[in-house]
């Protein structure tokens, strides 16, 4: 199956239950101080989030008082993405749009590629295109953040199974179950939902597969597209890349 339409796939049927991996309130607990930190530091005021999906970053930053738009590939992403922010009272200044072919009237401080969305991608000339979209989109001296898998940790321990989300609920009870399969040109993560409402089961499997980019192929795309001054992390307490050996990759780059 062609890649986009795998991607279209996945989200189609899996943008519903996207947001049930770990409630927002936990995520912003784990990352709202790393963005403080780095987007004051780099005096950052216009952020644009180029794989926005459900529209966590976009809320979080918006209520942390930076501008934020989104985009995304995926129109059931964008489509929960407004029901999120409307919901929060936030405007929801996202629209589908692909990072490859971005335009922009006005440069951004900070475009992001969160969530392990870069590794959508396939093939050089496609995360290149993806990051040159992203460099074009910043001001001089403005910075990306991407975030992703450490994809040569995943294939050097060769865990099948990653650590599921399981939470009991007024609702009922929602399980998920991960499972990896390893190729050598891409990598299918593989997600067995299990939600129980009102007593009754409902079972889902899907698959979503990823281009496994590695930690050098990564640096070595950055620089080519203009980027400059990486600074790599492995969590977001800000750990230097190879500290405990953990399944997160963050890059921190500056466009000259």
């Amino acid at each position: 199956m062609d890649p986009r339409e795998n991607l279209h796939r996945f989200y189609s049927g899996f943008a519903d239950r996207y947001d049930l991996f770990a409630s927002w309130e936990e995520r912003k607990m784990r990352e709202r101080r790393f963005f403080s930190h780095i987007l004051e530091k780099n005096g950052v005021r216009r952020v644009m989030d180029c794989f926005c999906g459900t529209g966590f970053h976009v809320a979080m930053l918006s209520e942390m008082g930076y501008h934020v738009d989104g985009i995304d590939v995926s129109p059931h992403m964008i489509k929960r993405a407004k029901e999120n922010l409307r919901s929060m009272g936030l405007s929801d200044r996202v629209r589908v749009g692909d990072v490859k072919e971005l335009k922009v009237e006005e440069k951004y401080d900070c475009v992001l590629s969160m969530g392990n969305s870069l590794p959508h991608e396939f093939g050089d000339s496609n995360v290149m295109r993806a990051l040159k979209g992203m460099y074009d989109a910043l001001r001089p001296g403005g910075i990306s953040i991407i975030h992703m898998e450490n994809f040569e940790k995943l294939y050097q321990d060769g865990e099948r199974f990653i650590p599921s989300a399981y939470r009991r609920t007024p609702e009922g009870v929602e399980m998920f179950i991960f499972a990896i399969d390893y190729h050598e040109d891409r990598v299918a993560f593989n997600i067995l939902s299990i939600m129980e409402r009102g007593g009754r089961p409902r079972f889902d499997v899907d698959m979503v597969e990823y281009n496994p980019i590695k930690v050098g192929q990564l640096k070595n795309l950055l620089k080519e597209a203009g980027f400059s001054r990486l600074q790599l992390y492995e969590d977001f307490r800000m750990s230097p890349l190879g500290r405990e050996g953990t399944y997160d990759l963050i890059v921190v780059a500056r466009k000259h």
